[in-house]
């Protein structure tokens, strides 16, 4: 069984991919996925897939979800469901990598590890590795449970130090001109995240685009200024005043 939340909810097996189409099963999987081999009570799960008003008979409406799960699950050649029931609740099993997250977050602690050990050129490959694993938002933005929103939230923070720490390997390593593409859009797409402006001036500087880097700066200046009302940080600024000043700096 493979189970996807590094973009739309996937679940993958021996006939093939599903997903799940009614949204009390999608949020069913989201919840039982975010506490992997874990006791859901019944109640979490009333809490989870209904918040404060949940409707008449609800106990029987969550044993049909959990049946109608256990169904789709099956559907993907599951000899055994892995929709756990026990006395205090349900639970999912899910073994070691079956979860893309789980994936991720190994093969992103593995290129920190190359990356804190100066493997810079290996850390690159194995980070790049992690960063591939994403397809779209975690869930699919679909973040209508308390926890699910709290996981989502966790894995996309740990996904942006990811490529944080993969874009300095790869200038770390020279491969400045490849990552002006990747480093823009980043950039434009987390307008307060001052780490990938100064990435992509330092990768458009040791590209001989110095004029970029002057407007990457400015746009980062107008984006914090704005949205914040507060003026980029030091490294920024410093980084600024090297190239107004024509100083060519190897620092990331």
């Amino acid at each position: 069984m493979d189970y996807g939340i590094l973009g739309q909810i996937r679940v993958a097996g021996r006939p093939g991919v599903s997903a799940p189409r009614a949204r009390k099963i999608e949020t069913l999987l989201a919840v039982l996925l975010v506490k992997r081999n874990q006791v859901a009570t019944a109640e979490h799960l009333i809490g989870q897939l209904w918040g404060e008003h949940p409707p008449a008979r609800v106990s029987a409406a969550l044993y049909v979800y959990v049946s109608q799960l256990r169904k789709l699950l099956r559907g993907t050649g599951s000899a055994d469901s892995p929709v756990v029931t026990s006395p205090r609740g349900y639970s999912l099993h899910v073994t070691d990598g079956e979860l893309d997250a789980d994936r991720f977050i190994r093969r992103y602690e593995l290129g920190r590890s190359r990356y804190w050990d100066r493997n810079y050129k290996e850390a690159a490959t194995v980070l790049r590795e992690a960063a591939d694993l994403w397809r779209g938002e975690a869930f699919g933005g679909f973040t209508d449970s308390p926890d699910v929103q709290a996981y989502a939230a966790l894995l996309e923070e740990t996904r942006l130090e990811c490529l944080e720490l993969l874009m300095e390997t790869e200038l770390l390593i020279g491969r400045h001109r490849e990552v002006v593409g990747q480093l823009s859009a980043l950039a434009k797409e987390h307008t307060l995240r001052e780490t990938f402006y100064e990435y992509l001036m330092t990768a458009l500087l040791r590209s001989n685009r110095r004029a970029e880097a002057l407007e990457t700066f400015a746009s980062a200046r107008q984006n914090l200024v704005q949205q914040l009302g507060v003026e980029p940080g030091s490294s920024l600024r410093k980084l600024h005043h090297s190239i107004l000043v024509g100083e060519m700096s190897d620092a990331v």
